[in-house]
């Protein structure tokens, strides 16, 4: 499972989205913007990010945008395989 950790003013994360969407991999996405119980948790799980998306995959760290798409690019299964 995917989970993109993001903003509703975030371009690049509404782009993370549809990457998500169109190789049909199953993924949450995690807005934070209103809510203060998920800024913290973001805030424990991502200590140093700056910027949004933050992503994981399968419970491993992969970055920002630029990352997931290098992350598909590289992983012949598409990470857990669901395509």
């Amino acid at each position: 499972m995917i989970e993109i950790w993001a903003t509703s003013s975030c371009n690049y994360c509404k782009a993370a989205k549809k990457v998500a969407e169109d190789y049909a991999l199953r993924y949450e996405y995690i807005l934070v913007d209103d809510d203060q119980e998920l800024q913290k948790r973001f805030k424990t799980l991502f200590p140093n990010a700056k910027t949004v998306p933050q992503i994981t995959w399968g419970g491993d760290y992969i970055g920002g945008y630029t990352e997931f798409l290098n992350e598909i690019e590289n992983t012949r299964n598409y990470g857990d395989g669901q395509l």
